[in-house]
C-alpha cells in the first residue's frame, strides 16, 4: 500500500508540474457541473479582474466567449440563479466595472452550499497556487478539451439550431407548461431583496449592475411566469434609475427549445448586450429602504 501511495504522489507531482508549465486552455468539461466549476474557477484565479461579468443561468451561458471578448467573464451557470454569480463576485473581492444580471431565473432557489464549496479552505487557497487541483485541469477534462479541438478545431460547446420542426415544437410545448406556472412570490421577494443588497455592496466598490432578460421563443414571452418575473424585477429595480439593457419585453428570438438560444443567435445578442453602459445611480439602496 505504501508503494502504491508513493507512486500516486509522484504521479500527481509530475502531472501538477506539467499543468503548471503548460496551463492548457480548457473551455468546457465533461458535464454541466464541470462547466459551471470551470467558469467559476477561471474567474477566481486566472488573470486580472475582468472589465465586466455576466451572471445568470444556462440561458446566458449559451453566449459564446468569442462574442464577449477576453475582458468579459461569463458567470452564467446552468441550473443556477444569478445570485450565485453575484455572491461569488462579492465574496471573491474581484469586482468588475460592470455586471450584467440576467433576470430570467431570478425566482429559483439559491444553492448556498454550492457557493460555499468554492471558498472552503484549504482548497480555495491551494487552487490559487496548484493549478492541477482545479476542475479545469482534471485529466478527464483536459483530455476532452484536446479531443474537441482535434475534432472540431475549437473547445467551446456549440449549440446548433434544431432543424427538425417536430422536435422543436415538442420542446416548446414542454416549456409552455413550465412557464405557465407563476413563480413562488415569497422566494422571489427574498431573492430580489438579496439582489438589491449585493448590487448596493458592489456599487460601493465601483461596479455598475446592468439588468437584462434573455430572449425566449416569441410565443412564450407573455406566459405567466416570465411576465411575473419581469414585472417584479422592474418594480424592484426601476427602469430609468437602475440600468437596463432593454426595459420592454425582449423581442423574442427563435430558440432551440423555447428558452435557450442557439450559439449563433446567442452570440449576436451577447455582442449587443456588453456594449451597454449606463453610469446611472443604483436603485438598490432605495429598494432596501422601502423594504
Amino acid at each position: 500500500m505504501r508503494t502504491i501511495a508513493l507512486a500516486a504522489i509522484v504521479a500527481f507531482g509530475l502531472y501538477a508540474a506539467l499543468i503548471q508549465l503548460w496551463s492548457p486552455n480548457v473551455g468546457a468539461g465533461q458535464d454541466q457541473e464541470s462547466d459551471n466549476a470551470i467558469a467559476i474557477e477561471r474567474f477566481l484565479y486566472e488573470g486580472a479582474v475582468p472589465d465586466a461579468a455576466i451572471v445568470g443561468s444556462s440561458q446566458a451561458q449559451h453566449i459564446p466567449a468569442a462574442a464577449l471578448g477576453g475582458s468579459v467573464a461569463n458567470l452564467a451557470l446552468a441550473a443556477e440563479n444569478p445570485l450565485v454569480g453575484l455572491t461569488i463576485i462579492a465574496r471573491s473581492g474581484r469586482v468588475p466595472q460592470r455586471i450584467y444580471v440576467e433576470i430570467n431565473q431570478i425566482g429559483r432557489p439559491v444553492d448556498q452550499a454550492f457557493i460555499d464549496g468554492f471558498f472552503a479552505e484549504p482548497g480555495y487557497t491551494l487552487k490559487r497556487f496548484i493549478k492541477a487541483l482545479r476542475t479545469s485541469f482534471q485529466p478527464i477534462n483536459v483530455a476532452i478539451s484536446l479531443m474537441r479541438r482535434a475534432a472540431r478545431g475549437r473547445d467551446e460547446i456549440y449549440y446548433p439550431k434544431i432543424v427538425d420542426p417536430a422536435s422543436h415544437d415538442a420542446l416548446i410545448a414542454q416549456e409552455r407548461v413550465a412557464l405557465a406556472a407563476p413563480p413562488d412570490i415569497a422566494l422571489l421577494d427574498r431573492n430580489l431583496a438579496e439582489t438589491g443588497r449585493l448590487v448596493a455592496a458592489l456599487a460601493a466598490r465601483g461596479a455598475e449592475a446592468v439588468f437584462f432578460e434573455m430572449p425566449i421563443e416569441p410565443q412564450l414571452e407573455e406566459a405567466a411566469g416570465p411576465v411575473a418575473i419581469r414585472q417584479a424585477v422592474q418594480a424592484a429595480f426601476r427602469p430609468g434609475h437602475a440600468c437596463w439593457y432593454d426595459t420592454s419585453a425582449p423581442a423574442g428570438l427563435p430558440t432551440r427549445d423555447g428558452i435557450h438560444l442557439d450559439s449563433d443567435t446567442a452570440a449576436m445578442f451577447g455582442r449587443n448586450l456588453v456594449q451597454t453602459v449606463c453610469h446611472q445611480p443604483s436603485v438598490a439602496t432605495d429598494m432596501i429602504q422601502r423594504r
